[in-house]
């Protein structure tokens, strides 16, 4: 039998930022079991790949990494080394490949079928999964300390995940199908995971589900959860992502606009604006819904920088209703704008309808619509020269080049501040003054 301390381990995380706070679960769950964290998969004795399975070009992409996986166990040759268990040489560890997540839990037959090279199936990650792992392989736990979440990359920001799951049941959305109804999680278990993070040096706390707004446990809703969240001393940005446009009341403005700690940027992935569309998708907004939305959060919260989301290419989506998306862009002038095309996703409503809208017209759809919000986000960032923002240190670049995130940038979706400075702290937040910009970044210096 092989020893957990003996093996070491790499985590490949997929997806979204709920995914990665699975990834970072499993990572604490194998540091405490004895497991030892390899900085590279060419070095691990287990690649860990926890997957990814919304729309198809993820899926598309988990395959390809689980392939990569497998042809780097393979590559690499086995150790000539023999391993000392128990006072007896025994021949060393085999490379493994473990397939985790949401690709894997909805389309477990298949990927075992298609993909047979892999030596550990799972589903979604969950207190049995070290269990599975180490029966699977032979492998004695030499520590069974409690299992706590550790960070795949020390930052400056850590993602708080809020609830599991999703009761919205949008026609096109498969994750219900996989992560089940929305399961909120307690009041305590968020707190006790905010500190954590903020232990662990992160400065900026983000706050993830799939729809934050329908935060609620034991009758406390978001806005008690954030309270609680930022009395905690050393939190200096609290980010809420993913708010239902459907399901905002005059609470969660409130929250925002009134709690200093949260920046002043939300997420409301709109999806279209069309009323036949969004009655189809199971949404109950249309165009001048959206806008006076829009103009609520704008009049009652001074500052506030908007994100959304849109799809193209759902099925039955004309011309004049995609016209109709593009001239509410051209009218709103979002601050930020993420896009995707229309997939068909099997089990979800949408799935019945069929796929009628052709791949190139979907494509060239995508491109129209983020080569106006382009222009827009460059008219807005441009209204930004000369002023002064906030920007919290991630990189050092050069002597005095920095990259950093301005409070109304998410991490990874966002722009980059490009600071010149000549001595700052990773982890500090400062002040700098605007002085160019591009298409999605900001350029500035210290003040």
């Amino acid at each position: 039998m092989f020893q957990s301390s003996d093996i070491s381990y790499y985590i490949i995380s997929l997806g979204c930022s709920k995914n990665l706070v699975d990834s970072e679960k499993i990572n604490g769950a194998m540091l405490s079991s004895g497991f030892r964290a390899a900085g590279d998969p060419e070095s691990a004795d287990i690649i860990i790949v926890n997957t990814c399975g919304f729309i198809e070009d993820a899926k598309k992409e988990s395959i390809d990494v689980i392939l990569e996986a497998i042809h780097e166990r393979d590559r690499v040759p086995k150790r000539q080394d023999r391993v000392r268990m128990q006072g007896n040489y025994h021949h060393p560890f085999r490379r493994r490949v473990v397939v985790a997540g949401c690709l894997s839990q909805r389309y477990y037959d298949a990927v075992r079928e298609e993909i047979p090279e892999i030596d550990l199936l799972y589903g979604i990650p969950d207190g049995d999964f070290i269990t599975a792992l180490s029966e699977a392989f032979t492998i004695e736990l030499t520590k069974r300390g409690n299992a706590i979440r550790e960070p795949l990359d020390k930052s400056a920001y850590s993602y708080i995940k809020i609830s599991e799951g999703c009761s919205n049941n949008c026609s096109y959305c498969a994750i219900p199908l996989i992560r089940g109804p929305r399961v909120s999680f307690s009041v305590e278990s968020i707190v006790r995971d905010s500190l954590r993070a903020v232990e662990q040096g992160s400065v900026e706390l983000i706050f993830v589900a799939q729809d934050t707004a329908s935060y609620s446990f034991d009758g406390f809703r978001l806005p008690h959860l954030i309270d609680r969240v930022s009395s905690i001393d050393g939190v200096r940005w609290i980010r809420l992502l993913y708010f239902h446009p459907d399901r905002i009341d005059d609470d969660i403005i409130d929250l925002v606009r009134d709690n200093d700690k949260i920046v002043k940027y939300v997420d409301l992935p709109f999806q279209h604006v069309t009323e036949r569309i969004l009655r189809s998708m199971g949404r109950d907004g249309n165009a001048g819904k959206y806008a006076d939305l829009i103009e609520r959060w704008r009049s009652s919260v001074p500052g506030i920088r908007i994100r959304s989301t849109f799809m193209v290419g759902y099925p039955g989506e004309t011309e004049r209703e995609f016209d109709e998306l593009i001239a509410f862009l051209t009218t709103v002038r979002l601050d930020r704008v993420g896009c995707f095309t229309y997939s068909k996703e099997d089990g979800t409503r949408a799935a019945l309808l069929g796929d009628d809208v052709p791949v190139e017209v979907k494509d060239e759809r995508y491109g129209i619509l983020m080569e106006t919000q382009r222009e827009i986000s460059e008219e807005r960032l441009g209204a930004l020269i000369g002023t002064e923002l906030e920007v919290l240190i991630e990189e050092q670049v050069g002597p005095e080049s920095w990259l950093g995130r301005t409070e109304y940038d998410a991490p990874e979706v966002d722009g980059i501040f490009y600071l010149t400075a000549e001595n700052v702290s990773i982890r500090s937040i400062i002040r700098a003054r605007v002085t160019d910009a591009t298409e999605y970044d900001l350029i500035g210096v210290l003040i």
